[in-house]
């Protein structure tokens, strides 16, 4: 069981395979850039450019007679190197002699033609006879007669101390494990950060359609899950509706045979009561077909121009005599269900004609989505009835005419299709007098 748990795509998996191979790439990066560094801040002696011209001084002194070599020797020292000739080995130091010069050795005894040559070479760094670091370049070469010509050259760090190199090569071991440490978060991350998408979705749309379920198998389960709740939901939802349409359209039948049967009262003014309740009875029949028709409609997103579609919901207003007007920064695209958007609209700028006798609509456009004012001059509405106003059927009486003919549904049915694109709608009031309503229309954002 512990077996199969490390051996399938889990999340304890993918963090143990992100963590090994985030320290492999540190440490190799690491690595290559220690040795990049190190010849670059303290080179070795095949790089500081004195092999060539020690080549050629040896080539010199050894076709010259031995009684020149010491002054050839020393005419050839300069700000470079120190260059010293020793008749034999007797007399030549033995940090020297000690410190075969395995890198270059080849090297210089194939300029020199001599295969059997003795080089002997030692960096800053390297233990001298007493166990102490060196701190310059050592160089010896044998003459054909056996003598030595020695080359002494300073270190050379280009301008870098030990502690600026430990202090470079410390910040990239650091900056590449951050680099390394982020693309394998970021590889573990992409799977929650899908889910949690396709979840906001299904909180913007009841409708949308089930997650893929992808990724560690913790994540495939929870999408499971997620993909059976989502299901659970839009059955409810849809068996609700069903059933609420269901008993508003009945409800027609039995409010046709009491209109009929008021035709036979004689009393007129109890038979004009009675038409009057039938007439509302039925006004809140058809509103609520209308809403749950709407909240049942699975009508599909897509990409239109939302300020084209409020102007010509307003136009309809203009050509009916009312005042309307409209701000908008140009055209302004949306992603979501145009008929939906254009009935709540609509809801909302007949609501500021009718309570304010005219309407001033501004649409703004952001990163974060898209946001519709529309404004009235109204009596506006009480801030500790703002949300009551949002619930089916309810009306304020005597701040709002009850003879407009509204059951109380409209407010309810924008939210419903304003949330329905995972937005929301808030009413304020303006400084001026009047009613504000805003409506927030959040960006869609890709599963």
């Amino acid at each position: 069981m512990r077996l199969s748990r490390w051996t399938s795509d889990t999340i304890g998996r993918w963090f143990a395979l992100n963590i090994v191979v985030a320290v492999v790439i540190a440490a190799a990066m690491n690595a290559a850039f220690s040795a990049f560094a190190g010849v670059w801040a303290r080179p070795g002696l095949l790089e500081i450019g004195i092999v060539d011209q020690a080549v050629a001084i040896t080539r010199l002194l050894d076709g010259s007679p031995r009684a020149w070599r010491p002054t050839l020797a020393a005419s050839a020292s300069n700000d470079l190197y120190t260059a010293a000739w020793f008749p034999d080995d007797g007399t030549l130091p033995g940090s020297i002699a000690t410190s075969a010069f395995h890198a270059g050795g080849g090297k210089i005894r194939a300029m020199l033609g001599r295969p059997t040559a003795r080089v002997f070479a030692y960096e800053p760094g390297d233990p001298d006879p007493h166990g102490q670091p060196e701190k310059t370049y050592g160089l010896a070469i044998e003459l054909s007669d056996g003598s030595w010509i020695r080359f002494i050259a300073p270190e050379r760090s280009w301008g870098l101390s030990p502690g600026t190199r430990a202090l470079l090569t410390g910040s990239f071991t650091l900056i590449c494990s951050v680099l390394v440490a982020a693309l394998a978060s970021r590889r573990l991350a992409r799977p929650m950060q899908r889910f949690a998408r396709q979840a906001q979705r299904f909180g913007a749309d009841v409708n949308a359609p089930p997650m893929e379920a992808t990724g560690p198998v913790e994540i495939q389960l929870a999408g499971h899950a997620f993909n059976d709740m989502q299901s659970r939901v839009q059955r409810y939802v849809a068996d609700r509706t069903a059933m609420l349409a269901a008993i508003s359209h009945d409800l027609r039948a039995p409010l046709t045979r009491m209109r009929l049967r008021g035709e036979f009262i004689e009393d007129d003014e109890q038979q004009r009561k009675l038409f009057r309740d039938v007439d509302e009875m039925q006004a809140m029949v058809d509103a609520s077909l209308d809403f749950f028709r709407d909240d049942s409609e699975q009508e599909p997103s897509t990409r239109f121009l939302l300020s084209e579609l409020i102007e010509t919901v307003l136009d309809d207003f203009r050509d009916a005599g009312h005042a309307v007007a409209f701000v908008t920064p140009g055209n302004v695209t949306y992603t979501g269900r145009p008929l939906t958007l254009r009935r709540a609209i609509a809801n909302l700028v007949d609501n500021a004609i009718k309570y304010g006798g005219s309407a001033q609509v501004s649409l703004r456009d952001g990163h974060g989505g898209v946001e519709i004012l529309v404004e009235d001059d109204g009596p506006g509405i009480p801030a500790e009835l703002r949300e009551a106003v949002f619930r089916p059927f309810y009306r304020i009486e005597g701040s709002r005419n009850r003879q407009t003919g509204g059951v109380g549904l409209g407010l309810a049915a924008v939210r419903s299709a304003v949330r329905g694109h995972g937005g929301d709608i808030a009413l304020e009031s303006r400084t001026d007098g009047g009613l504000r309503v805003r409506v927030r229309l959040p960006s869609v954002t890709a599963a």
